[in-house]
């Protein structure tokens, strides 16, 4: 480190005295990075400090310092556990052993939730999943490269990615709710009252200043893209979340069935849903396309009187 501050530290000042000659010799861009660009053009003033010439700051190295030690215990099991092969972050021994513990993580995250295995069928799915696991790492380690990543079989490395992309976001969201059901306990809130401003507000905060952005900056083709956002997000989630996640418990309670419980509030939710969808599609469709106030208006005016319901009900203001 020590050594490339004073490569840098050389650059500069032989830049500054290539200008205080009245001829650059070394190509600014090509070997010097922004901080010390600033030094050149502030030496051609004539103003020059010795500590300017010195790029790299101490309070930044510990600061980046401290922010990669906290999040190591985070970064670290989902470095080993899922597949990457982008050219920026290639390393062939971190694929050999995420192909090794991919499969065991998907074990331990099932049985887990199952809960009804016993010791024998445990024992039996640890020692498959196991020797699967080995045998993908030992041709992981065979069949690839270590200078670039592999060029062959590009869906599989792709699905496998992806499914442990979806088990980390099912244990994150997992240990998320369970965080906020404590977290209500604690300070005695009901936990529908969670759901329905701090979970559901912080899920569509960021779609939020997307969406908001495109379609104040993004011209007329972002606000098209915004719109359609704002429908596919949540077609998406209650179409592929919902499906997949019926197909999922059906399949652990075959051949039973899985019997959803009866909750009125579930009705109503869905009626608001269905509420504000028509309003949308009365609303375009009378105004020819066309955005306005009196659609977001409205919108708003469904969800503050959902929102109200949800609450008075919890607080128990409604019976």
């Amino acid at each position: 480190m020590h050594l490339v501050t004073m490569k840098k530290r050389k650059t500069v000042i032989d830049s500054v005295n290539a200008v205080s000659d009245g001829a650059i010799r070394v190509p600014l861009l090509c070997s010097i990075d922004g901080d010390e660009q600033n030094v050149v053009h502030r030496a051609e003033k004539g103003v020059l400090y010795e500590e300017e010439v010195v790029p790299l700051s101490k309070k930044r190295w510990i600061i980046n310092f401290v922010c990669y030690v906290v999040k190591l215990p985070v970064y670290l099991p989902r470095r080993v556990t899922i597949p990457v092969i982008t050219k920026e972050r290639w390393s062939k021994g971190f694929l050999v052993i995420s192909m090794v513990l991919a499969p065991i993580m998907v074990a331990l995250v099932w049985n887990t939730q199952e809960g009804n295995l016993g010791l024998k069928a445990s024992l039996v799915t640890y020692f498959v999943v196991g020797s699967t696991g080995i045998v993908l790492g030992t041709c992981t380690y065979v069949f690839t490269s270590r200078a670039m990543p592999p060029q062959k079989c590009l869906v599989f490395w792709y699905a496998s990615g992806f499914l442990m992309s979806v088990t980390w976001t099912y244990v994150t969201c997992n240990e998320l709710v369970s965080l906020l059901e404590s977290l209500g306990n604690i300070i005695g809130m009901n936990p529908a009252i969670i759901g329905l401003t701090i979970l559901a507000w912080g899920n569509s905060i960021g779609d939020l200043a997307a969406n908001v952005t495109l379609a104040m900056y993004g011209g007329p083709d972002g606000t098209q893209i915004a719109m359609s956002g704002c429908y596919a997000g949540p077609l998406f989630n209650v179409l592929i979340g919902l499906g997949f996640s019926f197909v999922l418990v059906s399949w652990s309670r075959y051949p039973a069935p899985y019997v959803i419980p009866e909750d009125p509030d579930l009705i109503e939710t869905i009626g608001f849903l269905m509420v504000g969808l028509l309003w949308a599609l009365v609303i375009l469709t009378k105004r020819e396309m066309r955005l306005d106030q009196t659609l977001g208006g409205g919108l708003l005016v469904i969800y503050l009187c959902f929102l109200f319901i949800k609450l008075a009900r919890a607080t128990g203001l409604l019976g």
